[in-house]
């Protein structure tokens, strides 16, 4: 979710010029400090006894919990045993605090600051092993979750989907601010241009990509492509993570392992259509906008692009069944890479400008 912080930030400096203080709670001083130069953000990190306790603490608890829970499989929850509130001063003294993920709401104690606080949900929600039978994410308890909801607390959502599931469990309806790339502007240069018979998957390391994967590994798909002249390109962190016989199988079957890209940009221009077969999840699925924007074609299932997407981008989403069929997604593959011609930027710029506009009145209230 590095690009999500980065739209958000990115609207806080424009709104809130030379007056962002940052509190990083899952890096270090140094590592955020590198991070905020390289992305050009002109804001200031916080430090001090107060910055560097809640950087331990969510330390300690993000990676203790991750082991727990989500490799040693010991616990089902994340638990907040230990929190370290922010002092109280922070909530007269800033005129807005944005927290992104839910679970710093509870470890930072942002209950005590009413609507002055927005909370990004980004891709997290409550017991999501238990619906939709992945365990290997953060997971916090519908208690902690309906607490930060009710809190008064100005909370987002990041796709309808996420919002529409929010109001089932909660009864409690959120504003949906969409995901915008933040290079969409070089993304739109490349929208135009004649891409190669190709289609791609790019993904960083994850439980959710690595069951991608094991589904374009499947001969019956690899072979579909190949018969009809469409190349297969596997990119990002997944590379390296993957089960080595997975990437083994993708490679004898004619699929290009390109590994960590140094720009998503370069890689789009790449491809003529992404391939996105996501089972069920939660969270805005960023490579699909950033496909959408790249104007590139999708094929994906129905929570890798939400109807508020789609009607965004009509006619470049292929939506396929779940459980996958490979010689289906293979034919909407092939489709949809023989059906790719240049297209307009017309809807991508309206996309990214009312998202932009909707998010920036957001923090400016």
């Amino acid at each position: 979710m590095d690009r999500r912080q980065q739209q958000l930030l990115s609207s806080l400096c424009v709104l809130y010029d030379g007056s962002v203080d940052v509190l990083s709670c899952a890096a270090s001083f140094a590592t955020a400090s590198t991070w905020l130069r390289k992305k050009g953000f002109k804001a200031n990190l916080l430090r001090g006894i107060c910055p560097v306790i809640i950087h331990l603490n969510a330390s300690i608890w993000y990676r203790g919990g991750a082991i727990l829970c989500n490799k040693l499989r010991w616990i089902d929850y994340f638990y907040f045993s230990l929190r370290t509130p922010i002092p109280q001063s922070w909530f007269s003294r800033y005129d807005l605090i944005l927290c992104f993920y839910p679970w710093l709401h509870r470890l930072l104690g942002l209950e005590r600051g009413g609507a002055k606080v927005v909370v990004d949900t980004g891709d997290i929600m409550a017991n999501r092993h238990e619906r939709t039978g992945a365990r290997r994410w953060i997971n916090m308890t519908a208690k902690d979750e309906r607490a930060v909801l009710e809190s008064g607390s100005r909370c987002l959502a990041i796709s309808q989907d996420d919002s529409d599931e929010f109001r089932r469990l909660y009864n409690v309806q959120l504003p949906v601010i969409s995901f915008v790339p933040p290079d969409h502007a070089k993304l739109l240069e490349i929208a135009q241009c004649k891409r190669p018979p190709r289609v791609g998957f790019m993904g960083a390391p994850s439980y959710v990509n690595e069951e991608i994967l094991r589904t374009l590994a499947d001969p019956v798909f690899l072979e579909y492509l190949s018969e009809h002249g469409v190349e297969l390109l596997i990119a990002g962190g997944i590379c390296r993570t993957a089960d080595p016989f997975v990437l083994a199988a993708l490679e004898q079957h004619g699929a290009q392992i390109l590994g960590r890209v140094s720009s998503s940009v370069d890689y789009y221009r790449q491809i003529s259509a992404t391939v996105n077969p996501v089972g069920p999840s939660t969270g805005v699925k960023i490579k699909s906008v950033e496909t959408l924007v790249a104007g590139c074609s999708l094929i994906t299932t129905r929570w890798g692009a939400d109807s508020a997407l789609a009607a965004s981008f009509p006619g470049l989403i292929t939506y396929i069944d779940w459980p996958v069929d490979p010689k289906s997604l293979g034919e909407s593959c092939v489709a949809a890479v023989r059906g790719a011609i240049p297209r307009g930027i017309d809807a991508a710029l309206e996309y990214i400008q009312s998202t932009t506009r909707a998010l920036n009145e957001m923090l400016s209230q």
